[in-house]
């Protein structure tokens, strides 16, 4: 005996196979192929109370040919090609664009480090509503800043321009001969054809000179020409006087980006946080009985839509304290979690790092820097910073379903 028709249950089977070949097909155009030059650095910005900013650039990985190398000294000739001068970043904050800074020169302090001119994204301003003709094509057409617009289509078929007229006309009103772009005095270096630059494309020639309308500096490679909003921050949220930690990316591809925040619900947060505690202490089984939730010091708990699954990925690091002593030096742990939501809510551990301020040659700790797309494929990776007792360092992970693997450890500095 069927509890269910045959037909009835034959077509319920396919609308599920469907939805799943559907949601399938899904993820696989929304993760892209991995870029094959991206380079990923720490943008590290001091802004003092009146407003005045510092910007230095270290350098972390470079994906090149479809592997990651060491950014702090890859293809250095003598400097590496991450801080070359003119090489554009793109800064984010959890993968939201927050503004750019281009590399105007750098120096070796035990390791690489650029320093560059900001540029903070502007917000989008409301256009202003003008009565224009209404062509015989209803097709938007796209133009660069600062090019001449395309010819459109009369109403009897015939090709016009707007930049373009009849010789009579021509003759009457000549056009203005466009005035020369200088080129700074510096050294002439000949390039190496094999070599791989980061650059965005067409910023091999000179560029228009900045439009007011444009929210997006315009990059002369190698003219050391000052940012308008260099040495300020204009503009942009969440960054006040103090030192901030930003992810920064260049690419050859210009790609769409995302926030990789996990949208929680009202009141979520706090129930996932508190799972997320008691989850760390779990790493110290021996030592659980006499820990509590208060014992954990500097708690940072974040979480992440990472592949756009909808699960959150979640990161905990915190330190515990240990007792003061007079005959020795007290002893910290320091604890980072990876953990992902499951379908009841709860968070389960994928990795977990366990280190002692006593032998950090052994286990170094950790600290979460961000999330960013390292390899330009629309899925994002968590960045964290090391510290061994005597370098600092910077590690990748990605984070699969149920396992975290490592893509990239490196950009040594020595502790000073």
């Amino acid at each position: 005996m069927n509890l269910y028709r045959r037909r009835s249950f034959q077509a319920s089977l396919l609308l599920s196979l469907a939805c799943l070949v559907a949601a399938g097909s899904l993820l696989l155009a929304q993760r892209r192929k991995a870029h094959k030059l991206r380079a990923t650095a720490l943008l590290e910005i001091n802004t003092d109370a009146a407003g005045n900013t510092k910007a230095q650039i270290i350098p972390i990985a470079i994906l090149d040919e479809g592997r990651f190398n060491d950014a702090s000294i890859y293809k250095a000739t003598p400097r590496p090609m991450a801080v070359q001068d003119g090489v554009v970043y793109e800064v984010q904050k959890t993968g939201v664009p927050m503004g750019y800074v281009t590399v105007s020169n750098a120096a070796k302090q035990g390791s690489w480090i650029a320093y560059g001119n900001w540029q903070a994204v502007r917000p989008a301003e409301t256009p202003t509503p003008t009565a224009t003709p209404t062509p015989a094509d209803d097709r938007p057409i796209l133009h660069r800043p600062g090019s001449a617009p395309e010819p459109t289509l009369s109403p009897q078929g015939s090709p016009q321009s707007a930049s373009t007229s009849s010789p009579a006309s021509a003759s009457s009103s000549p056009s203005p001969t466009p005035t020369p772009i200088s080129v700074s005095s510096q050294p002439t270096i000949a390039p190496d054809k094999d070599r791989p630059i980061l650059k965005r494309p067409g910023s091999g020639q000179p560029e228009p000179p900045p439009q007011p309308d444009s929210d997006r500096p315009v990059i002369r490679r190698g003219s050391g020409e000052q940012s308008k909003n260099s040495g300020k921050l204009q503009n942009t949220p969440n960054l006040g006087p103090g030192t901030h930690l930003l992810m920064a990316v260049s690419d050859d591809q210009i790609v769409d980006t995302r926030s990789f925040d996990f949208p929680w619900k009202p009141g979520e947060k706090a129930q996932v946080d508190s799972k997320m505690r008691k989850l760390a202490l779990a790493q110290l089984p021996k030592e659980k009985p006499a820990l509590t939730e208060s014992s954990l010091k500097n708690v940072a708990i974040r979480g992440f839509d990472l592949d756009l699954t909808n699960d959150a990925v979640l990161v905990l690091t915190a330190e515990i304290p240990g007792p003061s002593s007079t005959k020795a030096q007290p002893v910290t742990r320091y604890i980072a979690i990876i953990a992902r939501m499951d379908f009841d809510g709860n968070p389960q551990r994928l990795a977990a790092s366990i280190a002692d301020s006593s032998r950090l040659d052994v286990a170094p700790r950790l600290e979460l820097i961000d999330a960013a797309d390292v390899d330009g494929d629309g899925a994002g990776e968590l960045v964290f910073r090391q510290y061994d007792f005597d370098q600092k360092s910077f590690v990748i992970y990605s984070v699969g379903r149920s396992s975290v693997s490592k893509v990239f450890e490196g950009a040594g500095t020595p502790l000073k």
